[in-house]
């Protein structure tokens, strides 16, 4: 059986685009589409049984008429076909006030071919190769639980803990029915969740103390009863726990979305699961558009910009979205010429941002200080060096600070592109 593991489309971003002045339609969405349609053909050649999206199909849970055209027509094909799809509903699809309809739930009503899920629950689903069993767990509801009497006077860890619990619980008693009542058909389950040991961003390590996820452990899926876990949510291509079956995989996104991601390869995941149930599974790279951060430090150079044109000159910008980030000194600020950076920048198919960061010199101590001009990163450091207690915590602290760094600049980009929603 083969089965397209998908998740975290975001359909909607337009952070780091222009107007494309043939269509109307800003760059990002063309973007996105691409990834989505490359996906979808990626799925027919390979004549796939079953698609499993796990969750989080646009930006926010309100798509414009655009955004729902670009997901529909991208799933057409696979709907003209009859082949299966999974959807299961992430933090992004779901309404925030109690008893709205989440943005995916129009589809289900269109096509038998769609398996929509909303709870946790676990469903038979008959494809051209036999049944396949699909245990869905969705993003939690916590608003939907707190209308319920035993979450009213939880404080907020307790109601995560209380999450936990339940989905432990729904899991626990489907793996008893299937050493019960043993499956000769794949079991695989379907997710979209913030599992413990998930790596967010390139480089760093498991950072927990800054989401507002619910967290569930890695324990919890690593069942024997399963043969692959499906999951989205962290943008990051990744699977958990290698040295112990089933496989814990999340796709990734199709996708970038910021510079966070620049370095991340993005696509989805082919699986393929033998008669013996044996799987095998693959990560096929979608043609997203490459993100460059170039960051240059000119304090020790007397003719910063020679340094500046020859690293952008090393690099191949065409249809990349490029930010140069610059640290000088104070006294060489005036010698950084932007219009001269932005003549070098020319052949790139966006410029996300110039940033200078300048390091101001004291006359009164050797000692730096923290000021205005400094990057989070550097304000943080210098603080935690000088605070000695802080030292064990620094590496968690710095990916913390990141962590919400690219947070702020998520919101700060959809505010930016809500003028432009139908």
């Amino acid at each position: 059986m083969k089965i397209l593991h998908t998740a975290d489309i975001h359909i909607g971003y337009k952070n780091h685009g222009i107007i494309d002045p043939k269509t109307g339609q800003h760059s990002r969405l063309g973007d996105f589409e691409r990834c989505f349609r490359y996906m979808v053909d990626h799925a027919i050649k390979e004549n796939v049984d079953l698609v499993l999206f796990c969750g989080d199909a646009y930006r926010d849970m309100n798509p414009s008429q655009t955004d729902q055209r670009i997901f529909a027509r991208s799933l057409k094909p696979l709907l003209d076909r009859g082949i299966p799809i999974v959807m299961i509903v992430g933090n992004h699809d779901h309404p925030y006030t109690f008893g709205k309809v989440n943005s995916m739930e129009i589809f289900s009503l269109f096509s038998d071919s769609i398996h929509l899920f909303t709870t946790c629950e676990s469903r038979d689903i008959m494809t051209k190769s036999g049944p396949v069993r699909v245990i869905g767990l969705p993003w939690p509801m916590i608003h939907e639980l707190r209308t319920k009497e035993a979450f009213t006077a939880l404080a907020k860890e307790k109601q995560h803990e209380k999450v936990h619990e339940i989905y432990s619980e729904f899991v626990t008693a489907e793996t008893r029915r299937l050493r019960k009542e043993p499956a000769n058909y794949p079991v695989v389950v379907a997710g979209h969740l913030h599992v413990e040991t998930a790596v967010m961003t390139e480089g760093s390590e498991r950072v927990t103390l800054v989401t507002r996820d619910p967290i569930f452990s890695l324990s919890m899926l690593k069942q024997p009863e399963f043969d692959y876990v499906a999951l989205g949510h962290i943008h990051k291509h990744q699977e958990l726990g290698k040295e112990k079956k089933p496989p814990v995989v999340y796709s990734g996104s199709i996708e970038r979305i910021s510079f966070a991601e620049a370095g991340q390869k993005k696509g989805f995941v082919m699986i393929d699961i033998s008669k013996n149930k044996e799987v095998t599974f693959r990560h096929i790279l979608s043609p997203s558009r490459k993100m460059i951060q170039l960051e240059i430090d000119v304090r020790e150079e007397e003719e910063p910009m020679s340094l500046i044109l020859e690293k952008i000159g090393d690099e191949m910008l065409e249809e990349a979205v490029v930010r140069v980030v610059i640290a000088c000194r104070a006294s060489q600020r005036s010698l950084v010429e932007m219009k001269e950076i932005r003549r070098s920048l020319r052949s790139a198919f966006v410029i996300g941002g110039i940033q200078l960061q300048v390091e101001q010199e004291s006359s009164r101590s050797r000692v730096p200080e923290l000021h205005r001009n400094l990057s989070t990163k550097e304000a943080l450091e210098m603080y935690i060096n000088h605070n000695k207690q802080f030292l064990p915590l620094k590496k968690a602290i710095l990916n913390a600070a990141h962590l919400l760094e690219e947070e702020c600049e998520h919101d700060l980009a959809d505010k930016r592109t809500d003028f432009s929603e139908e």
